[in-house]
């Protein structure tokens, strides 16, 4: 679907005012440029707890093996003069 969408100024910042069948989702979004084609492309940017929520999820539900915090016989490093 091919649009027009309004430019205008706000402050010194530039605005796009998009039609209403290419409203995006939330407050934000990441922009990104193309530098060599000039393209700028918008992508609807979650809250980040629901990224942090997602993460500890997945953590919670990892299978961690027996041995990944076994206890270890390392020899201590021999003390150094920093300065």
């Amino acid at each position: 679907m091919l649009a027009t969408a309004k430019l205008f100024k706000t402050g010194s910042s530039q605005a796009v005012r998009l039609p209403k069948a290419c409203r995006l989702p939330g407050d934000e979004v990441w922009a990104h440029r193309n530098e060599v084609t000039g393209v700028v492309t918008l992508t609807p940017k979650k809250h980040t707890t629901d990224g942090l929520d997602e993460m500890f999820r997945i953590i919670r539900e990892a299978e961690i093996p027996e041995e990944f915090m076994a206890k270890r016989d390392n020899p201590a490093g021999e003390f150094r003069e920093i300065f």
